[in-house]
């Protein structure tokens, strides 16, 4: 009798801080709102287009920080198109090297991109290859390095020594947050290499991006290398499903028993010893042990063979009730099928799609704005986005600062609001604090000259309706005589001044107004540089936490009082050593025994995207300029009442970091917020590709 069956334990779920993002109307001044979950839509009825065609079997799809799309033909071809777009334009094709076709499936197929791609620009792909020293007939993971749209390297080897076959190639790539790259690799035709410990067939490998062994990949049999789990047969499908650390693994059965299988670290998964649930299929396979413990595959086709192949996760809430199901595509039934994944990891069948309307599918990517890309193979061959909803990109503009706020506020409060909060445009610490309580408490940020109120800023105010008005800042930044005027536009007759002596204290002056002792976490952000802090204000709308300021060399004392009453369960730290020396953070501890996470970056732009990544697993976007700051300021108390994220881009690009969150995040609807000398028309463009709304 063979090893018997076990059901796999449930992975951790990497969870940040989740609250609602649906606000009320504030209430009376320092009170709190309560978050309310917004309702699930239904799932969506999508439309699909063709964006590519006449390729020949396009085996995987992946898509570049700037909105490239890159998709791989088996016979040795990378295709390189400006976006994925219907009937996008083809702008070069890399032809891999010594590709060796064979018969069958081998050739080019799986690809993947960095997932740190501002720091290490590679594209990896996996492919079957045979030349003057390469072993034989192998299958190989392939890096190249890529700048800009025409400079590519001649591929690194970073991984070898794979049997390739006519079948059972698998050559699955997806690459991890951590940096890890994850292969999936097929027995080559050769069943017994899946239980053989000194073969990297049958395998799921994990590897570094320098072809390294991670440090923290499992010991099997006394080994740590490479392989991270075994006993598979042709894996030719992997997915990360979002929030969470599972992946699963999407593999051909031979006659039954296509499998999906939630991966554990040093699992085996039975093959060719059993397959399915517990069904005995070669015991006399060398490697075959009755002692062995085989893993239980998370779903299985059972007595059909359907041809599982790719997969994927929906993304992003214009899926409506289809959001974070898993979408695996069957080449021999010619369908697309959803699962539906519970809160343990366990998979239940849901409904099938494109019932032959497309013939063999092959491939299943996310792209920009969460759209389904499959590819088919057919001989004759397609890419087709599958769109839940039509993706969105709107600028909020005007003549200067003033009016961009103001702007900002009229497209986020239609209605009007009953508190306001008007903060000096001049210099920027006292909104950024402002920012953080204005998107949690729904109260639009409006901006002031020191001595005069602009008309912009006068008309919004007038519009709104309010009923009190907060002005941040002592009289050098917000003058006596503009309070006084701001307190003709408050119902209740008064404008109420957060003042004093310095940025830091204003900030705990806000922090005390409108937080309560406990809150669930408190930010704290420098108040000499301010770019880091931008970001940070949907996100402390997202926590219920305030923005406190330190400085670069000292917790002040206003700070650290406000921290003492707070109490906070968890400080988050914005920006990198250069910006808050390990010093401050280290004083931490005579204010709060909290602990804390640092949100660093190498960049203003890449501590956006380290923010982004710790609150949201897909949210709508609004975009900011990260050298010139009052729009993001303004913004991001706009994107916080939306439960949006804010990034950060220049006026002439998008940066890396961005680009990859934006493909990360889905949203169906990007706001870009200042006009076109702080985000040109060609970050507009760049990021409509990122959006998906072409």
């Amino acid at each position: 009798m063979l090893g018997s069956r076990i059901a796999r334990p449930a992975l951790a779920v990497v969870s940040a801080l989740a609250v609602a993002a649906t606000l009320s109307s504030p209430p009376a001044a320092g009170a709190p709102t309560s978050a309310t979950a917004a309702p699930v839509a239904a799932a969506p009825a999508p439309t699909e287009a063709i964006v590519a065609d006449s390729l020949v079997v396009p085996w995987d799809l992946a898509f570049l920080p700037d909105g490239r799309m890159v998709a791989t033909e088996r016979p040795g071809r990378i295709r390189v198109y400006a976006d994925g777009g219907p009937d996008a334009a083809l702008q070069r094709t890399v032809t891999v090297p010594d590709v060796e076709l064979g018969t069958g499936e081998a050739g080019v197929m799986g690809v993947a991109v960095d997932t740190d791609f501002g720091a290490f620009p590679y594209l990896y792909v996996c492919a079957s290859r045979e030349y003057p020293g390469s072993g034989g007939w192998v299958n190989q993971v392939l890096r190249y390095s890529v700048a800009g749209s025409t400079a590519w390297s001649t591929p690194t080897v970073l991984l070898g020594g794979m049997k390739a076959g006519r079948t059972h190639n698998g050559c699955a790539l997806e690459m991890d947050d951590a940096g890890h790259l994850w292969v999936a690799m097929g027995d080559g035709g050769t069943e017994a290499l899946a239980q053989d410990r000194s073969s990297r067939n049958g395998k799921v490998l994990r590897l570094t991006r320098t072809g390294g062994v991670p440090a923290d990949n499992p010991v099997i049999d006394g080994v740590q290398d490479h392989v991270y789990s075994m006993g598979h047969r042709n894996p030719q499908g992997l997915a990360f499903q979002p929030g969470t650390d599972r992946v699963y693994a999407v593999e051909h059965g031979p006659s039954v028993d296509d499998e999906i299988n939630l991966l554990v670290p040093g699992g085996n998964y039975g093959w060719p010893c059993e397959t399915g649930a517990g069904l005995s299929y070669r015991p006399e396979t060398a490697g075959c042990d009755d002692g062995d413990t085989y893993l239980a595959p998370a779903w299985a086709s059972g007595t059909s063979t359907i041809a599982t192949s790719g997969a994927t996760f929906l993304r992003g809430a214009q899926w409506g009730d289809l959001e974070g199901d898993l979408v695996v595509p069957t080449l021999k039934q010619q369908d697309l099928r959803v699962f539906d994944v519970d809160a343990d990891g366990v998979l239940t069948a849901g409904e099938t799609r494109y019932d032959g309307t497309y013939g063999r599918l092959r491939g299943a990517v996310s792209g920009p704005g969460g759209r389904l890309y499959l590819t088919t193979s057919n001989g004759s061959d397609k890419v087709v986005r599958v769109s839940p909803a039509t993706s969105e990109l709107t600028r909020v503009q005007g003549a200067d600062r003033y009016a961009v706020a103001a702007n900002v506020s009229r497209a986020t409060y239609p209605d009007g609001a009953s508190d306001v909060v008007v903060a000096t445009g001049a210099v920027y610490p006292d909104a950024l604090a402002g920012s953080a309580a204005g998107g949690r408490l729904g109260m639009p940020v409006l901006l002031s000259r020191p001595d005069a109120l602009p008309d912009s800023t006068r008309a919004e105010l007038e519009r709104l309706g309010a009923q009190r008005v907060w002005v941040l800042g002592g009289a050098a930044s917000v003058s006596e005589p503009v309070r006084a005027e701001l307190a003709e536009y408050a119902a209740e007759g008064s404008a109420t001044r957060i003042g004093g002596p310095d940025r830091y204290a204003v900030a705990a002056g806000v922090s005390g107004e409108f937080y309560s002792r406990g809150v669930p976490a408190v930010f704290l952000a420098s108040g000499e540089v301010f770019a880091d802090a931008l970001s940070a204000a949907p996100a402390a709308a997202r926590t219920e936490a305030p923005l406190l300021l330190v400085t670069s060399s000292r917790v002040p004392g206003s700070t650290g009082e406000e921290l003492k009453r707070l109490a906070p369960e968890r400080i988050y730290v914005l920006g990198g050593t250069g910006t808050i020396p390990q010093s401050v953070v280290t004083s931490l501890r005579h204010y709060s025994s909290a602990p804390v996470t640092r949100l660093g970056g190498r960049t203003r732009y890449d501590v956006a995207r380290t923010v982004a990544e710790e609150f949201w697993t897909t949210a709508d976007v609004f975009v900011a300029s990260g050298e010139k700051f009052p729009d993001g300021l303004t913004g991001g108390a706009a994107a916080g009442h939306r439960g949006a994220a804010l990034l950060l881009a220049r006026a002439g690009s998008v940066p890396v970091e961005t680009g990859q969150q934006m493909l990360t995040l889905a949203p169906t609807a990007t706001t870009l917020v200042g006009g076109t000398a702080s985000l040109g028309e060609g970050t507009s463009e760049t990021l409509g590709r990122l959006a998906g709304t072409r």
